[in-house]
């Protein structure tokens, strides 16, 4: 009985052990999933990377505004957006020890040229929230972030 024991306490040791290599592993597919995210606003728009990103049931907090809420609501506010370059790089990632629901946070850096040919720039820092999707991809399902930080 008690080698039996031994051998069942190794057996979950194992286990968790390999889950704890998997997570690690999930935190790094989420990390370049947030890189992707932020590569495809670059090359393509932040409309169309928030969009390709972004789960159904989405929710997008921004300032001076009430929260904008799925996929048409957030397009909606797209719809809006002015150009210019958003990019952004994650600084932490983390994930549920479930490996289905994360957040990744860093910061952001805008620039656009204004109707006087002058580039306008703004940074911050941002926070999504990230829920890994049953074709095991990652989709954003919050995102929020900061602006107006202080030049270094």
């Amino acid at each position: 009985m008690r080698l039996i024991m031994i051998a069942a306490a190794g057996l979950i040791a194992t286990a968790s052990c390999s889950g704890l290599l998997n997570l690690d592993q999930e935190k790094q597919n989420l990390l370049q999933t947030d890189r992707a995210f932020s590569q495809e606003s670059v090359s393509s728009g932040a409309p169309v990377a928030f969009d390709s990103f972004m789960a159904d049931s989405a929710t997008m907090l921004r300032n001076d505004a009430h929260p904008f809420v799925g996929r048409e609501r957030i397009n909606e506010l797209f719809a809006r957006w002015p150009g210019g370059t958003l990019v952004w790089e994650p600084e932490f990632v983390d994930i549920s020890l479930s490996g289905d629901m994360g957040y990744t946070y860093g910061r952001w850096d805008y620039t656009a040229t204004d109707s006087a040919g002058n580039e306008v720039a703004s940074a911050g820092y941002y926070i999504t929230i990230w829920k890994k999707q049953s074709d095991g991809s990652w989709k954003w399902v919050f995102d929020t972030g900061t602006e107006g930080i202080p030049e270094e």
